[in-house]
């Protein structure tokens, strides 16, 4: 793993354009395969785009060249010709500038990035992990996501409330609450996905070359952060295909137009697990039909009208009767393909 101090050496010069072909790939990599440097990574590269007209302040630079030089005076910095006119205290001729606004980036971006670094540290960001099962996750807005194997989503604890932010690593199915005044932004690999209220799934395992985002309702419009003039709106029934393998710093975005059935094909994992929240059972029992390919009868009006909450991902159906009997004192009798459940006696 490559050391922090290094990384964010390595980001400071692709911030101000002085990195190579062959470390801005050594850069990227790290960046896809650590989600600390990954997250640093969006951040800065939000805040550069916010302060695209910034222009150091010369009274500014001329205070910190001061410390520049007695940093370099002690040794800890490399030599160069700190000298300026006696006339004026903070004259910098271009060469000088460029030095000192390279330092200054360096410095800025090691003392914010140990800041971030340590803010995520503390567990800011909440995450949820699916290794050898599916999980389903609902986040505090009505969020629904639904997590396939080996993925893993990070979000801001406060997630709802003043931002709504997640980094996916994997594949998920996302059926986004609506809220006009907080759009929901999500980071996966090289691209930045906002949307306000909308159902998609995104297939981007590190293990293939693509990241793959199925539209099935709504908008959303997705951003190439090495390229920003590079970004796309996507409709319903459309998928976006976006390589990881780089062209020189140019990634282009493929639109394909899809009939529902073919989309299917991107969410059908998704569709296998079943999620409910205080549902009335005989609404549930319909639900349960069309997972199992069973028939369901309830016996009683009292418990046809009982609410449960849960979600069923891999369990057979005597585990989800089994676990709906937690809930509730409930009997079932299985056979062949007819379920009979009835109140506890």
């Amino acid at each position: 793993m490559m050391k922090r101090e290094k990384f964010l050496e390595m980001l400071s010069r692709k911030l101000s354009g002085e990195i190579s072909v062959e470390d801005r790939k050594v850069l990227d990599k790290v960046i896809e395969n650590n989600e600390e440097y990954r997250f640093l990574s969006i951040k800065f590269d939000q805040y550069f785009k916010r302060k695209k007209n910034f222009q150091p302040n010369t009274d500014q630079l001329g205070h910190i060249w001061k410390i520049i030089i007695a940093a370099d005076n002690d040794n800890i910095a490399e030599k160069f010709d700190y000298s300026t006119p006696k006339n004026n205290l903070f004259f910098f001729n271009s060469v000088l500038l460029k030095i000192a606004g390279m330092l200054i980036l360096l410095i800025g971006v090691g003392l914010l990035g140990n800041y971030l670094l340590n803010r995520n540290a503390d567990q800011n960001f909440d995450k949820t992990v699916a290794n050898d099962q599916k999980v389903f996750r609902m986040l505090d807005d009505g969020t629904r996501i639904w997590l396939n194997k080996n993925s893993t989503i990070s979000f801001n604890k406060t997630f709802g409330k003043h931002k709504r932010e997640i980094i996916l690593d994997g594949e998920a199915y996302f059926d986004v609450a609506k809220n006009k005044d907080i759009p929901l932004f999500i980071h996966v690999g090289n691209i930045d996905i906002e949307v306000k209220g909308t159902a998609f799934n995104i297939n981007a395992y590190r293990s293939i070359h693509e990241i793959q985002i199925a539209l099935v309702r709504g908008s959303i419009q997705v951003t190439d952060r090495l390229n920003g003039n590079n970004k796309v709106q996507l409709k319903p029934n459309e998928k976006l295909v976006y390589s990881k393998m780089q062209n020189g710093d140019k990634n282009d975005f493929r639109v394909l137009s899809l009939s529902s059935n073919l989309l299917l094909k991107d969410t059908n994992w998704a569709a296998d697990t079943l999620v409910f929240h205080k549902e009335k059972l005989k609404d549930l029992a319909v639900r349960m039909e069309k997972k199992y390919d069973i028939k369901i009868e309830i016996k009683g009006k009292q418990l046809k009208e009982m609410r449960f909450s849960g979600t069923f991902t891999n369990e057979t159906v005597q585990q989800a009767l089994e676990a709906l009997k937690l809930s509730y004192p409930l009997t079932y009798t299985i056979r062949h393909k007819l379920v009979v459940i009835n109140d506890y006696k």
